[in-house]
């Protein structure tokens, strides 16, 4: 088949979760995987390292201008083979300087993972240490980006409803939707919707034993003996809660009214407030 299957979301939406999910169920051994050993899924659109070996160029010098041509370059490497794979991105399916950041001709289809803003945007805080405020500012901005580091090519977001309006609005292109709030609650419905996008065979102690591996309690045990890769801060646990509704205790009132003015329409459409306007999680 070939081409990229993606694996899109705002950041801290449980992208990663899926990723080791993903390493579980094709692993298939009684054991779980090691975090710091996932293979299955190992591309991440925005990775200095994929774009200097594809590339021939080290990017240290390069503006993001003369980085953002060289996406189509990498992106079709990615999808020359027999087989589809999994790319994870925090990309907007959008254009920046009349190039697309997701080349849909390399593309074989996406799974777009949704977390409720209100949750989300306490762990995004934690991840890029800004206030919360500053959070809530960051995912309603239309222009909003993260700028290129050694650690990643610059990505653009754009608003959290923003981005999920660009993945679900291109004619003929139907991404598989994942509330992270059903893999939470619902994992065997959940998770078995994405194995059958996948074509995978009905294999119900599989399904189950992928779960069981993936859980937070794993992950999260092992992130404590092991640490974990891809944290960008080492003195903080990158597996920190995983729950629905925590920031019910950390945001305030007028904070949370923010989120719904900036929100409101897919908060609704979604199922994450009332016709009220109330939170539902």
């Amino acid at each position: 088949m070939g081409g990229i299957i993606w694996l899109a979301s705002y950041p801290k939406s449980g992208n990663t979760w899926l990723r080791i999910f993903i390493e579980n169920l094709f692993k298939n051994t009684t054991e779980p995987a090691k975090i710091n050993e996932l293979n299955v899924v190992k591309h991440n659109d925005n990775s200095p390292k994929l774009f200097n070996q594809i590339i021939g160029r080290e990017i240290d010098a390069m503006t993001d201008s003369e980085i953002h041509p060289y996406r189509g370059v990498v992106q079709n490497h990615l999808a020359t083979g027999n087989e589809s794979v999994f790319v994870k991105t925090h990309s907007a399916l959008q254009y920046y300087e009349g190039r697309p950041l997701i080349y849909l001709e390399h593309t074989a289809g996406a799974v777009y993972i949704l977390r409720n803003p209100f949750d989300m945007v306490v762990s995004f805080s934690d991840h890029y240490r800004i206030s919360y405020d500053d959070a809530i500012e960051a995912i309603a901005a239309p222009s909003h980006r993260v700028q290129t580091t050694n650690q990643g090519i610059f990505q653009i977001l754009s608003g959290w409803s923003n981005h999920y309006r660009t993945w679900f609005g291109v004619d003929n292109f139907h991404p598989l939707l994942l509330r992270y709030e059903d893999m939470v609650r619902n994992p065997i419905k959940t998770f078995g919707r994405f194995t059958k996008f996948l074509g995978l065979p009905k294999n119900p102690e599989r399904l189950r034993r992928a779960i069981k591996n993936s859980s937070f309690d794993e992950v999260s045990s092992q992130e404590t003996v092991t640490g974990f890769s891809e944290r960008s801060r080492p003195d903080q646990k990158f597996f920190r809660s995983g729950k629905v509704g925590g920031y019910k205790s950390i945001l305030s009132e007028a904070q949370i009214a923010k989120i719904i003015n900036a929100h409101g329409e897919l908060l609704f459409e979604k199922g994450y407030i009332t016709k009220s306007g109330r939170p539902k999680f």
